[in-house]
């Protein structure tokens, strides 16, 4: 893991073009909460509280020619984040009722890319600091669990009322046998620094779809003659508001 964080902001410095200085790198902790939910059509989602933890490793240009360059940074790291949400959808066509109901907790290991500009405020004490960053992140699938539910109130036919990992064996509750493992996101956030501390809010977007099967966040509808239609709506992406809180732990 240390050498993919090396790496990846090795990576971002030659992009940049610049030369390692001692004293450029600092690093630290980060432990973060908030709301993770899906961004698609289901009628109704419920979100999951949504973690980050772990660690970063920072460049500053603080040994440059230009006084812009030295406003930026770049940093990189690894953190355990946790992704998903509940949702329900109710299907009514003609006297056919149906209710899906499900959810997906997910863990994640996340590699992000960030660039970042900080501000030191002109007031009388030093040592206030707004920034803003952005940048993509890469996703790994962990482990996590999942659930599904279709019911059909008006029929007590077993066959129709199916159960997905709640009576399902611990295969089907596996959530990435039903997920895709990988995804790609977008960070986009603001900052406050007050000596080693930082406080965050970041937007964390993925682009890639959760599953590219039938099985979960699909909308399965009844049709008039009680024939199932499978509706192909977009599949969903992670979408994540954090606020975390960073501590420097110190420089190399």
């Amino acid at each position: 893991m240390k050498k993919i964080v090396i790496l990846g902001l090795m990576g971002l410095m030659w992009l940049t073009g610049s030369r390692v200085q001692a004293q450029s790198f600092t690093y630290g902790v980060r432990a973060g909460l908030g709301l993770a939910t899906m961004k698609d059509d289901l009628s109704t989602k419920s979100p999951l509280l949504g973690v980050n933890v772990g660690g970063y490793v920072s460049y500053h240009f603080t040994e440059t020619e230009s006084m812009l360059a030295e406003l930026f940074y770049l940093q990189t790291g690894l953190n355990l984040t946790r992704r998903g949400c509940d949702y329900r959808n109710v299907f009514e066509k003609s006297t056919d009722l149906s209710i899906q109901t499900g959810y997906y907790h997910a863990w994640y290991l996340q590699l992000p890319l960030l660039v970042g500009f900080r501000y030191e405020l002109p007031v009388r004490q030093a040592g206030h600091v707004l920034g803003v960053f952005a940048g993509p992140a890469v996703s790994y699938g962990l482990f996590g669990s999942y659930g599904e539910r279709m019911v059909h109130p008006g029929s007590p036919d077993r066959n129709t009322n199916y159960d997905i990992a709640i009576d399902g064996t611990k295969a089907d509750q596996r959530v990435f046998n039903h997920l895709n493992r990988f995804d790609l996101s977008a960070i986009v956030g603001i900052s406050y620094e007050r000596e080693k501390f930082t406080f965050s809010f970041h937007i964390d977007y993925g682009f890639l779809a959760t599953s590219e099967s039938d099985d979960i966040l699909r909308i399965i509808e009844g049709s008039a003659e009680g024939n199932p239609v499978f509706a192909q709506i977009p599949n969903g992406h992670n979408t994540a508001y954090m606020f975390s809180v960073a501590y420097q732990l110190g420089k190399f």
